[in-house]
């Protein structure tokens, strides 16, 4: 029951019966991302979720792996480009991989709460929270940063890797797309980890990048014409 409601509170899913079926999603993604790294035929670096409801983009350089992703779920993995096809040579200058997870409608929590936010997961339920294990005694501390565009956490997560081929501090924004309480991820690959300023500004622009593709359409008087 403890891991449900963690489950309800992290991803906006109506049921456990949501929690064990994104456990079971989630393990097919991290199977995709390890053992098919070609699964996107051609380099998309625009991806709509949930029907069109929103739509998943990174940072310049990356591109979203189809194949890991589960569009009907409002997740979705993104790496640099050339590490998913052949046929796309761009990579992105910090190199690190990327998930985005989009809650259910009329879950945003963050903006205006952003400092409570931030001190919850300060806590050992925030760190219960963060743990992929749902245990807190895996999380370390955890530090967080608060601006306009959402929660930025730090921490190390040692309940193992959550992605294969990923180790290392972990960077978790959150912030308010659209109705939806929205998570985004920013993992250490194992060949080349990224420092702790790197790993904080690739998040950061991987927030800017979220939050600027699902912007309001703004019609002019001409353009209504």
């Amino acid at each position: 029951m403890r891991l449900c409601v963690l489950g309800l509170v992290a991803f906006g899913l109506t049921g456990c019966d949501d929690i064990e079926g994104m456990a079971s999603n989630v393990a097919g993604q991290l199977a995709g991302v390890a053992a098919a790294p070609d699964a996107t035929s051609e380099g998309i670096r625009t991806l709509s979720l949930l029907g069109g409801d929103v739509r998943a983009r990174g940072p310049e350089g990356y591109c979203v792996d189809q194949g890991a992703s589960n569009a009907r779920r409002g997740f979705a993995v993104l790496a640099g480009c050339a590490l998913l096809s052949d046929d796309a040579a761009v990579m992105p200058t910090l190199d690190g991989l990327i998930t985005i997870q989009f809650g259910a409608e009329d879950t945003a929590s963050v903006t205006g709460n952003e400092t409570a936010f931030a001190q919850f997961l300060e806590t050992d339920g925030g760190r219960g929270l963060l743990a992929s294990s749902g245990d807190l005694a895996n999380v370390s501390e955890v530090r967080t940063v608060t601006d306009n565009a959402g929660v930025l956490a730090r921490f190390e997560d040692t309940s193992g890797p959550v992605f294969a081929g990923t180790s290392g501090p972990q960077w978790r924004g959150f912030l308010d797309i659209n109705g939806r309480l929205t998570t985004i991820s920013v993992l250490s690959f194992d060949r080349d980890a990224l420092a702790r300023g790197e790993g904080e500004r690739l998040l950061t622009v991987a927030m800017a990048e979220l939050g600027e593709v699902n912007a309001p359409v703004v019609i002019t008087e001409g353009e209504a014409e």
